[in-house]
């Protein structure tokens, strides 16, 4: 009788599984966790504990994902199965490292991996410790071989996600190495693959999406990145998967920036913000850098500041912390930030290229003018290799900076620059170089200067660029141009921003306007950057100067 009932008992733990692997494959996780934990019940089963991982990792709960996956680890290695074990190490490997920002430990999972594969003949798991291998190396040459073994052994395997998944990575690969057609082709065939249905995993299919629009954001392929965003939107709303949807949205809002889109960038940037859990650090460091940089952009440093106090030590906030420093005029900070983040990406030129860009800046900053030509070379290098006219303009506006005021050099580079810059559609930089052009013609050329000067001014009003406008002002003023400046209402103020503004005008500290209003002194500082933003001025003297004038009552008295 009891063997008959283990019988019975088995059968339905059985039955609970299947269940739950065909709910994992229609991707609904909520069903496939039921069922997982139904399994569970009375026996620590390694495939149960692995399938519930996914689900709620699907679910947007990576704490008890990577804790289930642990388990399910310890159990495959208790029953003597290597492989699957590896593939539970090189998954917490990537969730550790991605999800958390624990990169030691990732490593020690990989690591692991590594050694339970030594006695197992060809499999899977090996080619994706090729990818995760690939991923890591140190150089671009490197990981594009890795990859390409990895497609060989995925072939032979007939295992179309490792294949697909191998393609995206030797895409990535080339594209660090500035071959950039052909790594598009790469990446544009595992995304057409993949969208046709291919993929088993949704896992891979999420990775095959962010390999492209991150890739997309790097190279400052525009129209590809919003071809294929939409694709991946689509995708993050079919399996419910909000990181997943949030990861994309925040490296889709650095193209919207790029195109002058800083308000809808800035609402991307905060849904994103909304949808992560609270375990995913390393996503939440990224997006949360994101926004310092559109801070700086728009002149709001002391809230770009703020952030970057909490985050800055991250690695993806090297570029604002390196901006924000050469706001504040410390050209060697921003040095010593940019050649560390630049040594850590040496092996992909199209993420050390906008660091270089910046790095030129910094050490004309600091007057070493030798360190800022051999930094251009380089910016020069990275143009011919990639032959993509981003990489050429942010090489011709190097050029310009560093050639000078009253030199050919300087306003031929500084034309290309802007001329490549409107063509791609990119606001900022554009201007920027218009404003370069009249720095150049300043003593030559007038008229040309005066309307180059002028036309800059107009892009940055537009944009809300506010320090870029005030650098403007100043030179429109050498010029003999009518500049616009002081406070100006861009956006109507709301109800509880006129609030804050009149109390703010009376001279009160945050607490004491949160105490008035019965509303927080952080949700007060919150009103008051947009007050700052909206009037676009810098400090709340300022605010209080404009209010005084508007409504006619001494600043600082009641």
């Amino acid at each position: 009788m009891w063997g008959r009932g283990f019988t019975l008992e088995r059968m339905a733990k059985r039955a609970h599984i299947t269940s739950a692997q065909r709910a994992l494959t229609a991707r609904d996780w909520g069903a496939a966790k039921a069922a997982f934990e139904a399994a569970l019940v009375d026996e620590e089963a390694a495939e149960a504990l692995s399938g519930l991982g996914e689900a709620v990792f699907w679910l947007g709960d990576l704490a008890r994902a990577i804790a289930l996956r642990e388990r399910a680890y310890v159990a495959y290695r208790d029953r003597g199965d290597g492989a699957s074990a590896a593939r539970m190490a090189l998954w917490l490997a990537t969730q550790h490292g991605g999800g958390l920002g624990n990169h030691a430990v990732a490593n020690g999972w990989v690591s692991r991996a590594q050694r339970l594969l030594r006695d197992v003949g060809p499999c899977a798991e090996a080619g994706w410790l090729m990818l995760r291998r690939s991923r890591a190396a140190a150089d671009s040459a490197s990981a594009e071989r890795l990859a390409s073994e990895a497609i060989h052994l995925a072939k032979v395997l007939g295992d179309p996600d490792l294949e697909i998944a191998a393609i995206s990575q030797r895409g990535r690969a080339l594209l660090a190495r500035g071959r950039i057609d052909d790594g598009f082709d790469c990446l544009d065939e595992a995304m057409a693959a993949a969208t046709a249905g291919e993929l088993r995993s949704a896992e891979t299919f999420g990775d095959t999406c962010c390999d492209m629009i991150g890739a997309c954001e790097r190279a400052m392929d525009i129209d590809r990145a919003r071809q294929w965003c939409h694709v991946t939107m689509d995708f993050a709303r079919r399996v419910r998967f909000e990181p997943i949807f949030a990861f994309c949205r925040v490296t889709y809002a650095g193209v919207l920036i790029s195109q002058g889109k800083w308000t809808e960038a800035e609402g991307t940037l905060r849904e994103a913000l909304h949808s992560y859990d609270a375990s995913f650090v390393a996503q939440r460091h990224f997006a949360l850098s994101r926004l310092a940089e559109l801070r700086l952009l728009q002149g709001r440093d002391a809230e770009a500041e703020a952030i970057l106090a909490e985050h800055g030590e991250q690695q993806a906030a090297a570029r604002p912390a390196a901006m924000l420093h050469l706001a504040r005029g410390d050209g060697r900070a921003a040095v010593r930030v940019l050649r560390a983040r630049i040594a850590a990406v040496r092996a992909d030129v199209l993420r050390c290229a906008p660091l270089l860009a910046l790095l030129v800046e910094a050490q004309l900053a600091t007057g070493d003018l030798d360190k800022a030509s051999q930094t251009t070379h380089q910016l020069d290098s990275i143009a011919k290799t990639t032959n993509r006219p981003p990489f050429s303009a942010l090489a011709a506006f190097a050029r310009g900076l560093v050639a000078g005021r009253n030199c050919r050099v300087a306003v031929a580079s500084f034309e290309t620059a802007a001329h490549t810059y409107a063509t791609l559609g990119m606001p900022l930089q554009a201007a920027r170089a218009r404003l370069g052009l009249a720095r150049s013609l300043a003593d030559t050329d007038v008229r040309v200067a005066r309307e180059s000067c002028r036309t800059a001014i107009a892009a940055f009003e537009r944009l809300g660029a506010r320090r870029d406008q005030d650098a403007a002002a100043g030179l429109a003023r050498q010029l003999g141009v009518g500049a616009r400046t002081g406070p100006r209402a861009t956006t109507t103020l709301t109800r509880r921003e006129e609030e804050v503004l009149s109390l703010l005008g009376l001279g009160l500290p945050n607490a004491k306007i949160g105490a008035r209003l019965f509303i927080s002194p952080k949700t007060v500082e919150h009103h008051v950057g947009n007050i700052l933003a909206k009037l676009g001025v810098d400090t709340r003297a300022a605010a209080a100067a404009y209010w005084a004038t508007r409504s006619g009552k001494k600043p600082g008295g009641e």
